[in-house]
């Protein structure tokens, strides 16, 4: 063998031997990761998800006008709680969206109303 060969090859198998000890502690975490159940969270009721995703609803529908000054869907606080309801935080996102439809005059929908419904 040339002797490039010969000192790629002893460069390889010494470089292999320092990842045998990383590579095996890689797949055991890798295991474990996989073994081991995913994190408990609670399941939220389809209650809260459908309000929040109804109080989104609404302002997307009722709120961007046709004017220049009509930020709708733009608004910081209605993406916030956009994020918040996706996060699992309904509480949260529930109570900002409620605090922006009454800041804009709006009249809240009845909670008891179907998210799909308008």
């Amino acid at each position: 063998m040339p002797r490039t060969q010969q000192a790629a090859f002893c460069f390889v198998a010494q470089g292999m031997t320092y990842l045998l000890p990383f590579l095996s502690l890689f797949l055991v975490a890798a295991f474990v990761c996989l073994a081991l159940p995913g994190r408990a969270v609670a399941e939220p009721t389809s209650t809260e998800a459908s309000r929040c995703k109804q109080l989104i609803d609404y302002y997307d529908r009722y709120s961007a006008g046709r004017s220049a000054h009509s930020d709708g869907k733009r608004n910081m606080t209605r993406i916030a709680a956009g994020i918040d309801c996706e996060r699992g935080d309904y509480a949260r996102g529930i109570a900002e969206m409620e605090e922006l439809l009454q800041e804009r005059k709006f009249k809240l929908p009845p909670a008891s109303a179907t998210a799909n419904a308008r």
